[in-house]
């Protein structure tokens, strides 16, 4: 398996490979006489450039097909090390294979003065390579292992899925828990407050009242209670208890809603100042 440090010394040997090409095209380009220097400099830096140009052109279509293509490219195991470096760069920096055949396939490189390699693609160009001067090695080190270069990365969650589902597992057990022992003391301290709910426990023309003839609250007392019964002129019948626990904890559950979301609103609206 080819790592990084491979990837590394394998695109530095490539570097070491151009530099020697422009090195032999100066030797054989020597300069003219005093009055045409700058001519003959420029069509060396002509020359050393078309080579660099095709090289580069060379390597990113052997990028895209796995295989060597034309006589400037790499050969066919330093293609398959770059494509393999290549693809677990992109993998690491958050993108799929779906996007990355995408790019393989579809992407437009476009070689920019200067040996700067550019890929263009939706959303303006990112930068595929490092701007060096005529004089220095082509900067394809920076192409691979940088996040910045190939998509960008998206932040990993800090939760897995147990603690994601644990977490909410929490949340509402906490919110039940907090409306039912609310609802629980709330009629036990004051048991008018569930009378709101005659309508709705009690046919017509029944009332829902409170029978607290042996009710007595205080602290740390044990053994109160208190009955609900439907009473009119025709008679009357009990309530069930977790009826009225019932009724009682969705009202507080409602009511827990409403001030979550109103504080919710009032955050981002101090938030958006």
């Amino acid at each position: 398996m080819v790592t990084e440090d491979d990837a590394e010394k394998r695109i530095a040997e490539l570097e070491r490979q151009l530099a020697e090409v422009k090195a032999a095209l100066r030797e054989h380009h020597p300069a003219e006489p005093p009055p045409q220097s700058t001519d003959a400099q420029s069509g060396v830096e002509v020359g050393a450039g078309e080579r660099a140009r095709r090289h580069a052109e060379a390597l990113w279509e052997g990028l895209r097909t796995g295989s060597p293509s034309g006589p400037d490219a790499p050969f066919g195991p330093e293609i398959a090390q770059l494509r393999e470096a290549f693809m677990r760069a992109a993998a690491e920096a958050g993108m799929s294979q779906t996007q990355i055949n995408d790019v393989l396939q579809n992407g437009r490189v476009t070689i920019k003065t200067g040996h700067s390699v550019v890929y263009s693609g939706q959303g303006g160009q990112q930068r595929f390579g490092a701007t060096t001067d005529g004089g220095s090695p082509s900067g394809y080190r920076q192409t691979f292992g940088q996040q910045d270069r190939v998509g960008s990365r998206r932040p990993r969650s800090r939760f897995t899925g147990a603690d994601r589902f644990g977490a909410v597992v929490g949340i509402i057990g906490g919110a039940l828990g907090l409306c039912v022992g609310g609802a629980a003391a709330l009629t036990a301290i004051f048991p008018s407050t569930a009378l709101w709910m005659s309508d709705v426990v009690c046919r017509s023309p029944y009332q829902l009242v409170a029978n607290t003839s042996s009710y007595s609250y205080k602290p740390g007392q044990s053994g109160t209670s208190v009955n609900y019964r439907c009473i009119s002129a025709a008679g009357w019948y009990d309530v069930n208890a977790f009826v009225i626990i019932g009724l009682q904890s969705l009202l507080a559950a409602i009511i827990l809603c409403g001030v979550v979301v109103v504080v919710r609103q009032i955050r981002r609206r101090m938030q958006t100042r």
